[in-house]
């Protein structure tokens, strides 16, 4: 427990992990992959989420730090962090219990995410002229997961954590939460697509930022009475 609160490693590969499996990228990197070969989806998506990843981070430190380069007696930018923490969970939470269908067991159409990115995938591949060459898919591929990770769920976590935790340590952790659901879905997302739900992945994710920034104030309170 320790090791989770003090570097943020643990906690963002397992956030990332659940907040990725079954999102838009995911589903993106499943179909690109069907048409143009694993190994260059693979890489322009991790080109794509590292970048992403890194950028988050920057954020979180940026809004933390704010506050507290100011000399304040009260530790702002530690409460901003919680509050991050808080206000994306439960956000998380609100989308999960919006979504119908049922919390746990298979989805019985394909999910909102997977419409969203077979649309996306195809009018591309309509449009794009781009030859199916290891770089020409590599680039392709990035430039679609980098639109549409932006201000996903993954990407407003990783702020929440870069905010709350040791920045190279979330970095650490969701660039091989990413890296994992990636290749997941590269290897067999296709198929993974009806047996995702999304409302229980939305709904995990919230209950692990909201558990995070609870972890956050009881760190916070034991430095206070130290």
């Amino acid at each position: 427990m320790e090791f989770v609160r003090s570097t943020g490693f643990t906690a963002a590969l397992a956030l990332i992990f659940v907040s990725e499996v079954g999102d838009k990228t995911f589903f993106i990197a499943a179909l690109l992959a069907m048409k143009r070969g694993a190994a260059a989806v693979l890489a322009g998506s991790m080109l794509s989420l590292g970048a992403m990843t890194a950028i988050s981070v920057v954020i979180g430190r940026v809004l933390k730090g704010v506050p507290d380069s100011i000399q304040l007696t009260v530790p702002v930018g530690e409460y901003l962090a919680v509050a991050l923490l808080v206000f994306f969970g439960l956000k998380s939470i609100n989308e999960a219990l919006k979504m119908p269908g049922p919390f746990m067991g298979a989805q019985e159409e394909v999910t909102e995410e997977w419409k969203e990115a077979e649309k996306e995938v195809e009018d591309s591949e309509t449009k794009s002229t781009t030859p199916k060459t290891f770089w020409a898919t590599m680039v392709k591929t990035a430039g679609l997961i980098f639109v549409a990770e932006w201000g996903d769920r993954s990407m407003l976590a990783t702020i929440a954590l870069g905010a709350a935790q040791n920045p190279v340590g979330v970095f650490t952790g969701a660039f091989i939460g990413h890296l994992v659901a990636t290749a997941i879905a590269v290897g067999g997302g296709a198929f993974l697509s009806k047996w995702v739900n999304e409302k229980f992945i939305s709904f995990t994710g919230g209950v692990l930022l909201k558990t995070l920034a609870m972890l956050r104030c009881t760190d916070r309170l034991q430095v206070c009475e130290g």
